[in-house]
């Protein structure tokens, strides 16, 4: 509660049109940020709340919030969407699996999972792949824990990791993931700046991968009977969000085609294979 009445009264001290730092540090605001944050943080909490097996939701939203700790915003994120989304339903619907393959590593949303899994509440799980060594320097396969209730589990991959082991990571894990939670709601930090081209990040991987992604998270929602809300985050390639913007369209969308879905192999890097198979162990 303190860190959301700073960010209001910075964001009011300042005169339309000047640009601050939060006193939190490394988040950049200007007078109207607070209520933009408000509008994407609502838009993802609607979203869940919109989820259905059968219709998935996307916010397409404006800042992103991954990095968003609970008490202070980093990168380009005051709030955590995808954080306050998963809350959202984990305390009307029931257990929730949050997946998350941005470049970045999701922190913030790691940070309150963390604070979630140690109190009583639905099942939740968090997993995410993300560049390492990367912004914001966390995300290190020893981070990740299994619990009873619930699991944080960080694939750091290597900036030279390609589509085919890209996506052979989600397509073993994803799987085991979902069985293990049975999530009633899956939410996405759906973050393109994996993809080649990103001016500000990157991973030699293409666009067939948004395909792969869909193809696999609409597999688990199905299986499990999970509404799937999906949060936009990082992506900052206009010609990379176009070609997902129209991946997400021919697996979700109204009269969508079945998106193809890849079976579950084992990574060809040996780094990323040992990795996969030790968490598949710790879901057991």
């Amino acid at each position: 509660e303190p860190y959301l009445h700073l960010i209001e009264r910075y964001c009011e001290s300042l005169q339309p049109g000047e640009v601050g730092e939060l006193p939190t540090g490394d988040t950049m605001v200007g007078h109207d940020s607070f209520e933009i944050a408000l509008l994407a943080a609502g838009a993802a909490v609607s979203a869940s709340e919109r989820a259905r097996v059968d219709a998935p939701a996307l916010a397409v939203t404006r800042p992103p919030g991954h990095h968003a700790e609970p008490a202070r915003g980093m990168g380009f994120c005051l709030l955590n969407n995808a954080a306050l989304a998963a809350a959202h339903a984990r305390a009307n619907n029931g257990s929730v699996l949050i997946v998350d393959f941005d470049y970045h590593h999701g922190n913030g949303t790691q940070a309150w999972a963390e604070e979630a899994l140690a109190r009583p509440g639905a099942p939740l799980g968090f997993i995410s792949t993300h560049a390492y060594p990367a912004y914001p320097g966390t995300g290190a396969f020893d981070e990740s824990q299994v619990a009873n209730n619930g699991f944080v589990i960080d694939i750091p991959l290597a900036h030279s990791t390609n589509t085919e082991d890209f996506v052979a990571v989600w397509s073993t894990l994803l799987p085991a993931t979902t069985r293990r939670i049975k999530p009633a709601t899956i939410v996405v930090s759906a973050g393109f700046d994996f993809l080649a081209g990103d001016p500000i990040a990157g991973l030699p991987i293409d666009i067939s991968a948004v395909d792969a992604l869909c193809g696999l998270i609409g597999q688990a929602g199905a299986e499990a009977g999970a509404g799937i809300a999906l949060v936009l985050e990082g992506g900052y390639s206009l010609e990379n969000l176009k070609a997902s913007g129209e991946a997400l369209a021919r697996s979700f969308g109204s009269g969508s085609a079945q998106t193809h879905v890849p079976a579950a192999r084992a990574p060809a890097d040996k780094r990323l294979a040992a990795m996969t198979a030790e968490t598949l162990r710790s879901l057991r």
